[in-house]
Formats: C-alpha cells, sequence, structure tokens
C-alpha cells in the first residue's frame, strides 16, 4: 500500500502500543480502542481474504499514517484484537481441542475470525464451543464425568456466548446455552441482561418449566410403585428405600439457591446411587428408567426453547464445520 508521503502523522498521545504485538520492523499500524497494533502487513493480508482487500485497495490522499506506516482503525474491542493476532501469529497461544483454552480467548477468537474470515481459527475456536455446548446427551454426560462441565464459569461468559451465537447463527449451541443459563442466573438476570427480548420470554417460561415439571418427570422413577418389581427380592424394603431417595432428591430441590436451581441433569447424579439401597433387581430397573427419562429430556431440550430439533441443528452445525 503506497500512501501519500505529504499526509498528516496521527499522534498517538494517549494510546498504548500493545505489548509484544507492536513490531519496530513491520509496516501496518492498527488501533483497537486506545491499544496500537504493529504489524506485517502481507502476513496479515496472507491470512485473512478481508484484510487482504482492505489493504489491497488504494489510499485516500487523505489517509492516515503513524510513523510513517500505513494506519488502520477498527470497530473491534483491544482485547479481540489481542486475541486475534496472537492466535495467527503464535502457533501455542491458541491450541486445538483438547488443550483447554480460556472463555476470552475462545470467544475471542471466534468473533474475529468469523468475521475477518481466516477459516482455520474459526474452525478450532468452533470445536472449543461444540465441547462446551454438545448436542448429544452422551458428550454432555462425558463433560460431567471428566470434570470440566464447561470452560463457562459465569454468567457474564454464558451472557457473551449465547449473544455471539444468535449474532452468527450458531444455532446448535443454543439449547446447552440456553439450559446453562436457566441453571446459573436469577429470573432478574435474565430479564435484565442483554438478550433479544424473545428470547428473554422464551427463557423465562423454560426456567419455570425446567424447575417444575421436567425436573418432576426426572425423579419419577423414585415413586415407590414405580418399575418391574416382579424381580424384586424385597419389595417392601425397596419402596421404602425409594421412598427415602425422593424425599433427599426433593430435600435438595427445596435447598436449591434460586441462582442454582435443581435442574432435569442436575437433580439426580451418578454419585446420588449409593443413597439408595434397593435390591440388585430394582436398582437395575431404576436406573434404566432414569436413563430413559434424561434421553426424553434431551431429546424435548431443544423444543423447551423453541428451537428447531435435534436432527436440524445437527446439519447447521455440520455445515459450519466444513
Amino acid at each position: 500500500m503506497d500512501v501519500d508521503s505529504e499526509q498528516a502523522p496521527v499522534t498517538d498521545r494517549g494510546l498504548t502500543r500493545a505489548e509484544g504485538l507492536y513490531f519496530e520492523d513491520c509496516g501496518l499500524i492498527i488501533q483497537a480502542e486506545s491499544t496500537l497494533f504493529r504489524i506485517s502487513r502481507d502476513y496479515l493480508a496472507s491470512q485473512s481474504p478481508v484484510f487482504r482487500d482492505m489493504l489491497s485497495l488504494p489510499p485516500p490522499k487523505t489517509a492516515d499514517m503513524m510513523d510513517g506506516c500505513p494506519f488502520v482503525q477498527l470497530p473491534d474491542t483491544a482485547k479481540d484484537v489481542t486475541v486475534f493476532l496472537k492466535a495467527l501469529m503464535f502457533c501455542d497461544f491458541f491450541e486445538a481441542h483438547p488443550v483447554e483454552v480460556s472463555f476470552d480467548i475462545v470467544v475471542g477468537v471466534l468473533r474475529m475470525s468469523h468475521k475477518y474470515e481466516v477459516d482455520s481459527l474459526r474452525k478450532r475456536a468452533l470445536v472449543h464451543v461444540c465441547v462446551a455446548c454438545p448436542t448429544t446427551l452422551g458428550e454432555y454426560d462425558k463433560l460431567k464425568v471428566a470434570s470440566r462441565t464447561i470452560w463457562i464459569r459465569s454468567p457474564q461468559e454464558i451472557d457473551s456466548l449465547m449473544v455471539l451465537a444468535r449474532e452468527l447463527s450458531f444455532d446448535w449451541i443454543l439449547p446447552v446455552a440456553f439450559y446453562q443459563i436457566c441453571g446459573i442466573v436469577s429470573e432478574f438476570h435474565i430479564l435484565s441482561g442483554p438478550y433479544a427480548l424473545e428470547d428473554k420470554v422464551r427463557l423465562v417460561r423454560a426456567c419455570r418449566m425446567l424447575e417444575g415439571p421436567a425436573t418432576s418427570n426426572l425423579l419419577q422413577f423414585l415413586w415407590p410403585g414405580q418399575g418391574n418389581l416382579s424381580g424384586c427380592s424385597s419389595p417392601a424394603h425397596c419402596r421404602e428405600a425409594k421412598f427415602q431417595g425422593r424425599k433427599m432428591a426433593e430435600e435438595y430441590r427445596d435447598r436449591a439457591p434460586t441462582t442454582a436451581p435443581a435442574l432435569p441433569l442436575r437433580i439426580w447424579e451418578a454419585q446420588d446411587w449409593v443413597h439408595v439401597d434397593v435390591c440388585d433387581a430394582c436398582l437395575a430397573d431404576m436406573k434404566r428408567e432414569h436413563q430413559l427419562a434424561k434421553q426424553n429430556f434431551w431429546d424435548n431440550l431443544p423444543a423447551i426453547f423453541d428451537l428447531p430439533e435435534w436432527s436440524e441443528l445437527e446439519k447447521i452445525k455440520t455445515e459450519a464445520l466444513k
């Protein structure tokens, strides 16, 4: 990009040079908010077709210069530009799954790589997101067994992911993202959150259903009369044990805070089976009934939030990962 030598320089007063991303021997300066980045114009153009087209345009005579270099101001946040450029330039900064990467890095790289069409980074970020927001019950359970429920650890993070999913039309993320929101925030947070009005309505409605009928349905296997007792070695004992298990689950449900309600996939987990002293036949029957109820709930999870069914969301996911 040849620039007229008579162009006025841009003052860097009040601006900060990005640590580790301001290379004196490179010929392009980028500003995002109050942060300056100096990088190779040719390298950036080779990685992003959007930047390639932008930088190939002849500069206007009034184009800005800084330190003798072409100067571009981006509308993106400095945080997003930082993680994007580091992901482009440093091979060990943003590694592929299963290496764990922080939420801010994944979301920042996903947003920027989608916007500037860097497909390799976009796909890598999407795989991290797919692991965090699975589309099958088996994948969801594996996350819990691995003690990595997800790298999303706060209401603000899940808010950001949901907004980004809507912005980029990554709808397969939404069932689990919506479900996570209902499990970690209050109704007040939803109503005051950064969601579209129609999403606020579906979230409030869904949260009430999840905390009520949906969770009760997941506990049906604990009713004393539920299941086939024909192979039971001690019916009276097993009925009482089921009753006590249901009582324990309901007490846990009552104690759960409004910001972390006992939702269907949390109300009864693997460690809870030790508290139900039933015979082997009844235990096998109960586990089968519970797994069927979980799968039925999972199959209907998108419909709870007025989303397309899983098969349709899987098609969108497959297309995005091409």
